[in-house]
């Protein structure tokens, strides 16, 4: 039997009855806030991959459910689970961002390849990892990589579209060398379209892999209203510098689901210019994220891939 040996480049590991060969070390990072009926499930999954993780950091976000139980039960059974537990805060905002912050200044000085940023509230296959590895091999300048996320809806998993070159939040994998010319992950409303843009910038791939499937417990936006989601995804695109042709070609697309939604969509970008709000302060950024924005309007909305 081949045996299991760690080295400075990573781990030699047989996988699913292939050769011993030498795999990435990768580390994860995950926010949680109340997710006690989702993060057991979602450690199963980690755990049962076919390349398990060197560290898992989760932070919890001043939970006040059996969250932090559940995770000590499973860090005693799993020596790569590391528990942070943030105090209570009352300005604590949705997506556990600050949380993530907190949790990538402890790896900082962890050795890894790969660092990969994971929501609580999903469910993998036990091959979801070395799929994705494999995707990283086969292209030396991907540098963020994920899958598709699935939610079940009467009896059938259907997918959460995203254009190809765009990774979920959710979900995201970076490779050390592309998040180092990254700098480090924003934490406002659109920071994981900011990596991406820089990513760009540096000459890196950003790919969504459909097929390589993640279940997502609880759909995008779960807990907030379609008029809050909308007026959040607003701001965020004021935030990132999104051209208003483009914002108005999707709120168009938008007004089909729902002509309130495109209207609170709308509203939250307009409240930026007439509030004056900050955002993001680089006129590279800015000039990167309008041109390949009105390469998609050009073409009539079809999603191309980014150019930097």
């Amino acid at each position: 039997m081949p045996s299991n040996t760690t080295s400075s480049l990573g781990t030699n590991r047989a996988v699913q009855g292939r050769p011993a060969r030498q795999l990435p070390r990768y580390v994860l990072v995950t926010p949680v806030h109340n997710e006690e009926n989702f993060i057991g499930r979602m450690i199963e999954s980690i755990a049962s991959q076919t390349v398990p993780p060197n560290h898992w950091i989760i932070v919890d976000d001043g939970s006040t459910d059996g969250t932090p139980a559940i995770v000590r039960a499973y860090a005693k059974r799993h020596a790569f689970i590391e528990l942070i537990c943030l105090s209570k805060r009352t300005n604590r905002h949705p997506g556990g961002e600050s949380a993530i912050e907190q949790a990538l200044k402890f790896v900082e000085s962890y050795p890894y390849d790969f660092l990969a940023r994971f929501d609580a509230d999903l469910e993998f296959l036990p091959d979801y990892i070395e799929k994705i590895f494999d995707k990283f091999s086969e292209d030396s300048k991907l540098g963020i990589a994920g899958g598709g996320l699935y939610i079940e809806k009467n009896g059938k998993l259907i997918l959460e579209r995203v254009p190809k070159y765009h990774v979920r939040g959710a979900l995201k994998m970076y490779r050390r060398s592309c998040l180092k010319q990254i700098g480090h992950l924003h934490t406002s409303m659109g920071w994981d379209t900011i990596d991406e843009v820089y990513a760009w910038k540096f000459g890196w791939k950003t790919r969504s892999f459909a097929e390589n499937r993640v279940i997502h417990k609880r759909p995008t936006g779960d807990g907030l209203t379609a008029s809050e989601i909308s007026w959040h995804r607003g701001q965020g695109e004021y935030y990132t510098w999104s051209h208003p042709l483009f914002v108005l070609f999707k709120a168009i697309k938008v007004a089909a689901t729902g002509p309130v939604r495109a209207l609170y969509f709308l509203g939250g970008f307009l409240d930026g210019y007439l509030k004056h709000r900050n955002r993001l302060q680089d006129p590279e950024f800015k000039s990167i994220r309008r041109k390949q924005q009105m390469r998609r309007f050009m073409s009539a909305g079809v999603l191309t891939e980014p150019k930097s």
